[in-house]
């Protein structure tokens, strides 16, 4: 991409962008300890897959009263008290770990109150792009948020592998909680040259809440987008759950090996990315989003069965770019084609649905190990990844990421 034609040479969205990736980088660094952590407290696969299920639980209920707040009032406002939320709840957990009174329990309502702080400011985050940037960069900025995250991904666990070997899980989760105070300060800098004009009139309560619901249910393109989603994300929640349990049970990982392991698929989706600008130019979006969730299929297949950290980690490079080709694409495509005045709406809805589906992954993933081992889970979620991408070639995604018929 050229300097001129960048969402990042537009200094707002440069300035969100590099906090965003602090704040990610902050998040896996706790994700790692927190994982180890409850490794240690339980010695179970299932309570370590129950933190995914209680921050995307929690998220859930949140997301769409945070949609409906970001389109009636200000969105960097809300996107700061969100902030301030996870803030607190990573220094409540760093606080009982110091003291040594950490639970399970605990773990998991520190990570519940996670997932509520970053529900409220999630749909203010995606309505805020079209403010920073020119309406044709918002399918770019939106691949450059993923590529933020999975910068982070590439380097967060092993900065988080080395932080729990080094320092302990408490230090963890001090530095995600400083992580959230960058954005905060970022977000206090951010001052939109032409706010977008208000609206009209306010709509009831009852029917902001409504509305999103029957687009989503009137508009084919939309739909079709959610129910990929849906798919995608039951079998991709069953993987990603397990690989804490996966890496250190199973390959007999030590926290900097593990860190490095989800690092390696982190770095497949930054190298992914650029690979995924150009087809999204050439190829149609229903054969780019099934393409990218078969190549993740058919790189965690192999892995659910391999004995190798190397090789797995090899593998898992690919992995990475499927998942990056096929999320990323994904939302973009629900950003862009969802009616303006109601993005954050929609935007919430979608992810109400993912999350939804990313904690049954999760409770899933972890009740199949239980029960048949975790090699038999990670092979389950295979299946329904390669299914999804069979279901997502039969339906009728957008024509385009450009919002307009190509």
């Amino acid at each position: 991409m050229s300097a001129t034609r960048s969402p990042l040479s537009y200094p707002a969205f440069r300035v969100l962008w590099l906090a965003g990736i602090v704040t990610f980088i902050g998040s896996f660094v706790q994700n790692v300890g927190e994982a180890w952590l409850m490794m240690d407290l339980t010695k179970s696969p299932l309570p370590v897959a129950m933190l995914s299920t209680a921050f995307v639980g929690a998220s859930l209920f949140m997301m769409l009263p945070a949609g409906v707040l970001a389109d009636r009032r200000d969105r960097r406002s809300v996107a700061i008290v969100s902030q301030i939320v996870q803030a607190t709840a990573a220094l409540a957990m760093a606080a009982l770990s110091f003291t040594g009174h950490i639970t399970p329990a605990a773990l998991v309502g520190g990570v519940a109150l996670l997932g509520i702080g970053m529900a409220l400011g999630a749909p203010a985050w995606a309505a805020l792009v079209p403010e920073l940037v020119p309406r044709d960069m918002v399918a770019e900025a939106v691949a450059l948020n993923a590529v933020a995250f999975n910068l982070a991904r590439a380097v967060g666990p092993a900065i988080g592998g080395i932080v729990l070997a080094r320092f302990g899980a408490t230090t963890s989760f001090v530095l995600n909680a400083a992580s959230f105070g960058v954005v905060m300060v970022a977000l206090m800098m951010y001052r939109n040259a032409e706010p977008p004009p208000p609206a009209p009139s306010v709509r009831p309560l009852a029917s902001a809440f409504a509305e999103p619901w029957r687009v989503m249910v009137a508009a084919g393109d939309l739909r079709s987008i959610s129910v990929a989603m849906i798919g995608f994300t039951l079998g991709a929640g069953i993987f990603y759950a397990l690989t804490p349990a996966f890496g250190k049970d199973t390959l007999g990982a030590t926290p900097l090996e593990y860190g490095v392991m989800i690092g390696a698929m982190g770095g497949g989706a930054v190298i992914g990315a650029s690979v995924m600008k150009r087809l999204r130019k050439r190829v149609h979006p229903q054969t780019l989003v099934a393409g990218a969730m078969l190549l993740f299929a058919t790189c965690i297949a192999i892995v659910s069965r391999v004995s190798s950290l190397t090789l797995a980690m090899a593998l898992l490079v690919p992995a990475g770019a499927g998942w990056l080709g096929s999320f990323s694409s994904l939302q973009a495509l629900v950003q862009i084609w969802a009616p303006d005045r109601l993005r954050a709406r929609v935007v919430a809805l979608y992810q109400m649905a993912h999350l939804a589906t990313w904690a049954l992954a999760s409770a899933l993933g972890g009740y199949i190990a239980d029960r048949h081992g975790i090699r038999a889970a990670m092979g389950a979620g295979t299946v329904v990844c390669a299914c999804a991408a069979l279901s997502t070639w039969r339906l009728g995604l957008p024509s385009s990421f450009t919002g307009e018929p190509p």
